[in-house]
């Protein structure tokens, strides 16, 4: 992970969350993604979802016609990949606004499926930092050469 530097314009992101009408917000070092859908229709409402991450934006769109059917393909879709930890998310206002978006388009309570789904992916995450220290899916590059 990234740590809590920024290579992307905050302000930017935030822009573009206000604009699309799905947002795709992806965790690559544990695989998951936050699927942010404000769209609505006759019988679905506007949806908060915790899902596999997936290769490419065409793969999103196809995984789409499974998690929303009924829906077409979204007119505005952004993707971002989120490399830093998830308190950054927090600190940086993200998070909120995402809960205000869902908010604006009547999502019931978004702040106790949001919380939910910010828990799973903090023990993600901690399962990840977990294993970067004690696990076996990181390898040692440089090591401390042995005493004789």
């Amino acid at each position: 992970m990234n740590g809590n530097n920024f290579q992307d314009d905050i302000e930017e992101i935030k822009n573009t969350l206000l604009e699309a009408d799905v947002i795709s917000l992806f965790f690559p070092y544990f695989g998951k993604t936050v699927l942010i859908d404000i769209r609505s229709n006759e019988t679905d409402g506007p949806a908060l979802i915790l899902t596999e991450m997936v290769r490419s934006p065409r793969e999103r769109i196809r995984s789409m016609e499974q998690l929303r059917p009924g829906f077409n393909d979204p007119e505005k879709m952004v993707l971002i990949p989120w490399v830093r930890y998830l308190e950054t998310l927090i600190d940086s206002g993200i998070w909120s606004l995402v809960i205000k978006k869902l908010e604006k388009a009547s999502f019931i309570d978004p702040s106790v499926s949001a919380n939910e789904i910010l828990e799973k992916l903090r023990n993600l995450e901690h399962r990840e930092l977990a294993d970067a220290v004690n696990g076996t899916s990181y390898k040692t590059i440089w090591s401390k050469p042995e005493q004789l």
